[in-house]
């Protein structure tokens, strides 16, 4: 019975200097950070299409003559949430304040797929591809 109480604290004790060990305390690399600011072209699984900035707490998404400013709320390392802030478009104005909560998936080196659920409980897929940087603003 010894020996096993002295296995099981040898084993303990070689667990607890491993956890603390600082290989095992680094964070994950965030493989959604590239896509934080950028230049992006959208597809949504409904057929549309649009372009968009995205900058450190909004972007501003460009179709047809038409734009929508949302701010951008950054929950985790591949997700979001978008509150509708400005558009020209009059069949979405109305929805001025509303959220959508995005979640990035399927992340690949320059295009990533989205997950996307609106205030309504609504869900929708879309996949934005980056294009480009930002221009510095010096």
């Amino acid at each position: 019975m010894k020996v096993w109480i002295v296995l099981f604290l040898f084993l303990l004790f070689f667990q607890t200097l491993g956890a603390a060990h600082p290989v095992h305390n680094k964070p994950a690399i965030d493989k959604c950070a590239k896509f934080r600011t950028g230049i992006f072209d959208n597809k949504c699984q409904s057929g549309h299409t649009s372009r968009f900035k995205r900058y450190a707490s909004y972007q501003v998404q460009e179709y047809d003559s038409m734009f929508i400013k949302e701010k951008i709320i950054w929950n985790g390392p591949c997700t979001h949430t978008l509150i509708l802030m400005e558009t020209n478009d009059p069949e979405i104005s109305d929805y001025i304040g509303n959220t959508i909560k995005v979640k990035m998936v399927k992340v690949e080196k320059n295009k990533y797929q989205t997950l996307e659920e609106g205030s309504s409980g609504k869900s929708s897929s879309s996949t934005e591809t980056k294009i480009g940087e930002l221009e510095s603003k010096d």
